[in-house]
């Protein structure tokens, strides 16, 4: 587990603004749990709407030493890459060291469905710094980095929702207009040809990905893993063999599945 913490900056002059959206961030009681949401959940239609949740409290708040990354693998072409927060890597640049989102405290209950649509997350315990000066504990979740996947870029879709949801907490200006100045993912224009390479790629990808995945489950089980847990490593490495596919023998004919760049001329 890791563990952040923050020595406030910058966020005096926003104390006042904050504290109109702001209800107390309490440590949790036994029934219930603080997570820290920095990706399309800090947008309540998500988080309230289509994830049912019902939070006792909602602080805007900052996570020192992590990085919003887009390491979180999604469907090439379409919704390439979801986000997480990884240990900052010695980038002296602001927001390489510091996420900013809301510490919600939920039940119990409502914590494990959450483990449960989330999927492949692993989870980590932070502390962040209220934008009023209080230290919270809780918990948050980050992803392991495949070796095919990287990083990639947010759909616009995506990215619009955690934008979104920045502007309805009020978060730090600075932060908003990070978020503004990050790439989406444009996607490419197939044609049938294309498409029916993509639809082609398919039944090979899934034969590929047989024996590392069952490598990756056997392993995970004889490490003392739960069953979940070999479902979830399986799924990560056909991911990984389904992107390394993408990026070597389809992005060179019809563009990247997940990034800006490498189309044909």
């Amino acid at each position: 587990m890791f563990a952040a913490h923050l020595a406030p900056s910058n966020i005096a002059p926003r104390m006042a603004r904050s504290r109109a959206r702001t209800r107390a961030a309490v440590e949790p009681s036994p029934d219930s749990v603080n997570y820290f949401a920095f990706g399309s959940n800090v947008n309540p239609s998500t988080f309230r709407g289509r994830r049912n949740m019902n939070p006792t409290s909602s602080s805007p708040c900052v996570l020192s030493g992590y990085e919003l990354v887009f390491s979180v693998p999604g469907l090439p072409y379409f919704e390439p890459a979801f986000a997480a927060v990884r240990p900052s890597r010695g980038d002296a640049t602001k927001f390489a060291n510091e996420t900013h989102g809301v510490m919600y405290a939920i039940r119990r209950e409502e914590w494990d469905y959450l483990l449960q649509t989330e999927g492949s997350y692993d989870v980590i315990d932070v502390t962040c710094t209220t934008y009023d000066g209080r230290e919270v504990s809780g918990r948050t979740l980050t992803h392991v980095e495949l070796a095919n996947f990287g990083t990639q870029l947010p759909s616009k879709r995506y990215l619009e929702l955690i934008r979104e949801g920045a502007k309805h907490w009020d978060l730090d200006p600075s932060w908003r207009a990070h978020l503004d100045g990050l790439e989406a993912y444009e996607p490419v224009e197939l044609d049938a040809l294309g498409r029916a390479a993509l639809a082609l790629s398919i039944g090979p990808t899934l034969v590929a990905s047989i024996a590392p995945a069952a490598v990756a489950a056997a392993s995970k089980l004889s490490s003392g893993g739960a069953p979940r847990d070999a479902v979830i490593a399986a799924f990560l490495e056909t991911q990984n063999v389904a992107w390394g596919i993408q990026n070597t023998f389809i992005a060179p004919f019809i563009g990247s599945g997940g990034k800006n760049d490498r189309r044909p001329k």
